[in-house]
């Protein structure tokens, strides 16, 4: 009765006070590690994008709305040359979230008898709607799934993407592998596996071959998110960790990599180098963007400051050494618009840049702080929000990224003011990620057994 007012009373922050906060953090006999990314891939897969969605709907929605809102009614369809489409319209093409264009009879989805179905969310500007095939029954996930999968698939890596792939995936193994790497030499004996929190069994599995082998100990560390949150690690991977592990070995997570000295000298070094580049006398905004959540209470907000505040400390400092004009701003990418933040609470990356603009900044210098290598979210969700602050920056352009060592800069110009994206810390600056992984892992392991 106790546990359950605790919960109750909690929240989703019920993870983080229990399996977190009051962790013992000693490890006992022999110890595994679990480090763990999104687990976005390379190349599409509908199931990556069905399994972040149907879990943002579920950590969302009240139970009564989930039953309406993961409704399968058909196949999920939309047009790849129109896909922001919130009104009626005569399509060109249709394509499904597996990326066929086609029936199960190899007929033109653009042929058959379709309806159209209007945003599920009618205010928000950002929502559209998609066209519902019935002719083949249900599509095997919610339609509101569906959609997101199509639009990926048939216009991200279908058109916007030119080698059709992303580069997380590539930047999270290389972080692993190398940290494994340097681990090994001073802890020899401890087992490592590689998840992806996204998908159930990736956990499952890392859980069981730790179990197989031997280990009494499991450690759990998530080193892409900088600050954690309770959307993706407190109330959701870690409990699945603990339900999976079915107190058979003892769990502790590790504490979030922004607390490591190294993972902010990451973002650091990528502002010291493009302020190199740049005229000494240049009036600058230096733009630190977080991604943004839409929750009223969400443990990051306390969390992320341990994080942020000495991060901006050390910009800071960067800022005061170059000399001339400067100024720095924090700013949300996603959830800052005026349909999530009606009371305009937050400041939004576009705002940010429009700032910059507006009151006549040589350059808007910005550098997303979130996120440790390029995703779809960040080269064309949240591009398509932040960008249209400049009259140059066009959507439905493609991206093209082919060297992944190297950060993707993106540069736009409006009036007197540049705009430089200064991209994510990989390759020359890939080894901050590895060494704040290190040093979080580390301060655990260092304990065993003694």
């Amino acid at each position: 009765m106790f546990e359950w007012i605790r919960h109750w009373r909690f929240g989703n922050q019920y993870a983080y006070e229990t399996f977190f906060r009051e962790q013992d953090r000693r490890p006992n006999g022999k110890t595994g590690i679990i480090l763990s990314d999104l687990g976005m891939p390379e190349s599409y897969k509908p199931d990556f994008y069905i399994n972040f969605m149907a879990h943002v709907f579920n950590y969302s929605l009240p139970v009564f709305l989930q039953h309406f809102i993961f409704a399968d009614r058909g196949i999920a369809l939309i047009d790849p040359a129109n896909p922001l489409a919130r009104k009626p319209f005569v399509p060109l093409h249709l394509v499904d979230m597996n990326g066929s264009f086609t029936n199960r009879e190899g007929r033109p989805y653009v042929d058959c008898e379709v309806t159209w179905r209007p945003p599920g969310m009618k205010k928000n500007p950002a929502d559209h709607g998609y066209f519902l095939y019935t002719g083949d029954g249900k599509g095997g996930s919610p339609d509101a799934c569906q959609k997101t999968g199509a639009k990926v698939v048939g216009w991200y890596y279908g058109h916007l993407l030119p080698e059709k792939k992303v580069a997380w995936e590539h930047q999270c193994k290389c972080v692993y592998e190398e940290t494994v790497s340097t681990l090994k030499k001073e802890f020899p004996q401890t087992e490592f596996r590689h998840a992806h929190y996204t998908y159930e069994e990736s956990l499952s599995q890392a859980v069981e071959d730790l179990l197989a082998k031997g280990c009494e100990t499991i450690v759990y560390q998530c080193f892409c998110n900088p600050a954690y949150s309770d959307f993706e690690d407190y109330a959701h991977a870690l409990p699945k960790i603990h339900t999976f592990a079915k107190r058979r070995a003892k769990i502790i997570c590790a504490d979030q990599l922004g607390n490591q000295p190294a993972l902010r000298e990451a973002y650091v070094q990528i502002i010291r180098n493009q302020l190199d580049k740049l005229p000494s006398q240049a009036r600058i905004l230096l733009i630190l963007s977080k991604h943004g959540h839409p929750f009223r209470k969400e443990t990051q907000d306390k969390r992320g400051a341990e994080y942020r505040v000495p991060l901006e400390s050390e910009m800071r400092s960067l800022m005061e050494k170059r000399g001339g004009a400067w100024d720095l701003v924090w700013s949300d990418d996603e959830y800052a618009d005026e349909y999530w933040d009606p009371g305009n609470t937050k400041l939004s990356t576009y705002s940010a840049y429009r700032m910059a603009i507006n009151e006549g900044f040589d350059y808007a210098l910005e550098v997303p702080t979130d996120f440790i290598a390029e995703n779809t979210d960040l080269m064309i969700l949240h591009a398509m929000k932040k960008f249209k602050a400049f009259s140059t920056y066009d959507p439905y352009e493609p991206v093209p990224y082919p060297d992944w060592e190297k950060p993707l800069v993106r540069t736009f110009r409006e009036g007197k003011t540049t705009g430089i994206y200064a991209g994510c810390p990989v390759g020359p600056y890939r080894k901050y990620i590895v060494g704040s992984a290190v040093a979080s892992l580390t301060e655990i392991l260092s304990q065993v057994d003694k």
